[in-house]
């Protein structure tokens, strides 16, 4: 079969497809019976240059290895199944370019309609986005995207693999927004819309075990017109760094976060509390490290127990704690307080005496300009005169009157 020549209208219509519309043999080297002016356009080459040059083989354009493509062409026919097929192609000008290649097998003739698409700057756009995504995939941190009204849109391979992270959370407010800290959602989306990169902390329990704390930053992603269109969420992993017995934040941790808290919310009520077991140091003497590492445990949990949303907790020392009670009356502080003297307890048996774990407890209100070295010397003083009184009880700084004592 030569080349075909064709009615001038159609040739009319297929020359103002803005694709390449071949008619080709069904060989080794797909040669071209006929193709319209753009599929010229796109190889750069006149119709008489490209014959004498390729002998009409349109095989010799193709950069990528088409064998596959080849050896799956018998079963396509015999299956009546059209070819759907990319690859990369040369120009004249030695430009590579991706195409779209469709093609629809006649019988008659034993050859292939064929409609080809330069995809270039979409397949540019998916090897970035590829790029992109392994990148992402390979960031330590965990990292989510949603879009202004909180729709989850993207989530790396840590984030969709957080143990604690709910599965079913299909917006970042379902995701975190029952475990932020001192912070509300929509106060950090609104100053974010206003393209400022926002920071918190989130925490997750599980049976009063703390299982997941973050540090996060929500970075506003904008449009070339500056215009915000995401939220990037990229979170921290905090637990790691903090006490290996309780999983409670460090000091430095703490004093951020008050630190925060200062800035953020001067108005709200703040009390300090620090926990101190009593006679620790003779229970581990006594008893050895491995009774007083479980001492610390269950005393973790219980304290954990009695957190607030906004409350935060850090183990001061070796067997000191500090909470800070945040937006909660003086009451509701101290009744959190007798809560912790009154599950004084029998730890069990061992070979010596049966042992008793009691607490001191120390407490300090937050005054205007306090900060956290401040406070902190409030509460321990307050910490002092319990001990100094036989231990076992509660004083809140300031408050002379009040020496609580369980016996």
């Amino acid at each position: 079969m030569t080349n075909i020549s064709l009615d001038h209208r159609v040739v009319s219509i297929l020359n103002h497809i803005n694709a390449g519309v071949l008619y080709c043999k069904n060989d080794q080297h797909s040669t071209i019976l006929y193709a319209n002016n753009y599929f010229y356009e796109m190889i750069g080459y006149e119709r008489d240059e490209f014959a004498i040059l390729f002998s009409n083989r349109f095989a010799d354009l193709v950069l990528d290895n088409v064998s596959h493509i080849l050896a799956s062409i018998e079963e396509h026919i015999a299956q009546g199944k059209d070819l759907d097929f990319e690859y990369r192609m040369r120009n004249k000008q030695g430009k590579v370019f991706w195409v779209h290649d469709t093609a629809k097998y006649e019988k008659e003739n034993d050859c292939w309609y064929v409609t080809i698409m330069d995809i270039t700057d979409m397949k540019s756009i998916e090897y970035e986005r590829q790029r992109l995504e392994y990148y992402l995939n390979h960031m330590p941190n965990k990292i989510v995207i949603c879009d202004q009204k909180t729709e989850i849109v993207y989530k790396n391979k840590r984030a969709e693999q957080c143990r604690y992270f709910p599965k079913d959370a299909s917006s970042l407010r379902q995701l975190i927004g029952e475990h932020l800290l001192v912070e509300n959602l929509d106060e950090i989306l609104s100053r974010a819309a206003r393209g400022e990169t926002q920071e918190y902390e989130t925490r997750y329990q599980e049976d009063g075990i703390f299982i997941g704390h973050d540090k996060n930053r929500m970075i506003p992603i904008r449009n070339t017109e500056g215009e915000v269109l995401n939220y990037m969420q990229v979170s921290e992993d905090l637990l790691s760094k903090t006490d290996g017995l309780t999983h409670f934040p460090t000091r430095p941790m703490f004093i951020y976060y008050y630190d925060a808290l200062n800035r953020s919310h001067p108005e709200k009520s703040v009390y300090l509390m620090i926990i101190d077991v009593d006679d620790f140091k003779t229970i581990n003497d006594t008893y050895g490290h491995g009774v007083g590492d479980e001492i610390i445990r269950i005393t973790g949990r219980k304290l954990t127990s009695i957190l607030g949303q906004e409350d935060y907790i850090c183990r001061f020392g070796g067997d000191e704690f500090l909470i800070l009670f945040v937006d909660q009356t003086m009451e509701d502080v101290l009744e959190k307080g007798r809560y912790i003297l009154s599950t004084i307890y029998d730890f069990p048996k061992t070979e010596k005496d049966p042992l008793k774990i009691t607490y001191s407890i120390g407490i300090a209100s937050r005054e205007k300009g306090d900060g956290y070295q401040e406070l902190l010397e409030k509460a321990d003083s307050a910490l002092y005169q319990v001990k100094e009184n036989g231990k076992g009880g509660i004083r809140i700084f300031g408050w002379n009157s009040l020496d609580e004592k369980v016996v």
